[in-house]
């Protein structure tokens, strides 16, 4: 089927977005000792879990419009790609989360899954190199402002919201956190690899880099699909909803839904959706 998305590359969304902006970059600064010292959202307990026996997964660390999204199934190997591991998630089935965040930190990750998943699937078509080469420098270009850090801001901020179980092992937490953030920094990573393989033209590209560019954009989703699978299902769908609900408003196709347009908006997600713009921009 052929979605519609809006395009995350807009230059114009800085000007709007620039408090949460430096909000995640804040965060992205002093992530390690966030992971170190996880949130205050738990304590320490003296209830003991069963001990793991294998480490938690610790890997090493677009146009929204016009293109077809398409989930892709299965784990991404080779040239490279930083991907998830199959495996269930340690952390995931031993983090006892008391809270989750609000939808409105959510669902701009939500919309970054379907970019990335429409990125994907244009990488596949060489016809397409042409177009993905632009908007992905625009994506990369100004190194610690650039759209990059914005979503992986976005996210890391989404993961820092989460409450633990008061009764929580610290240790499980700060598994569970960095998980997430590595799935994240992963996906980004395998986006990047993306861009820097794409060739100056089209015709310059070999069979060897065809493929690993399609592979990159296949690892980049594998992750984003294995950050949301940490996260019931019944909150990935409020971030759905909200999402499908607002789309249609955007009547003029500029990517944005301004106050006029909410007008259009299911009067039950307005209170939602101008949290989210509160959160990171329109």
């Amino acid at each position: 089927d052929t979605l519609e998305v809006r395009d995350i590359l807009r230059q114009d969304r800085m000007k709007t977005t620039m408090n949460p902006f430096k909000r995640g970059i804040f965060s992205i600064l002093v992530v390690y000792v966030c992971l170190s010292d996880p949130v205050d959202a738990f304590s320490a307990s003296s209830q003991n879990h069963n001990q793991p026996t294998s480490p938690p997964l610790q890997e090493k660390s677009s146009n929204r419009r016009q293109f077809f999204a398409q989930s892709f199934g299965g784990i991404i190997s080779g040239a490279g790609i930083l991907v998830s591991n199959p495996t269930p998630s340690l952390a995931s089935s031993t983090a006892r989360v008391q809270q989750w965040p609000g939808v409105e930190y959510l669902e701009p990750v939500y919309e970054f899954q379907l970019s990335l998943q429409a990125i994907a699937e244009a990488a596949k078509d060489e016809s397409q190199y042409a177009s993905l080469q632009p908007r992905l420098e625009k994506f990369f270009k100004g190194n610690i402002w650039s759209e990059r850090n914005l979503y992986a801001g976005i996210a890391l901020t989404y993961t820092t919201q989460i409450k633990y179980d008061p009764n929580e092992i610290q240790e499980y937490a700060r598994m569970d956190q960095q998980e997430r953030f590595d799935l994240m920094e992963n996906a980004l990573d395998n986006l990047q690899s993306l861009y820097t393989s794409l060739p100056s033209s089209p015709d310059a590209a070999t069979e060897k880099n065809k493929q690993d560019i399609s592979d990159f954009g296949s690892g980049a989703t594998a992750c984003m699909r294995r950050w949301f699978a940490l996260i019931p299902a019944a909150e990935v769908e409020r971030a759905k909803e909200l999402y499908e609900a607002t789309r249609p408003a955007d009547a003029n196709k500029d990517g944005k839904v301004d106050l006029e347009e909410l007008q259009a908006v299911p009067e039950e997600y307005r209170a939602l959706w101008k949290k989210r713009v509160d959160f990171a921009g329109v």
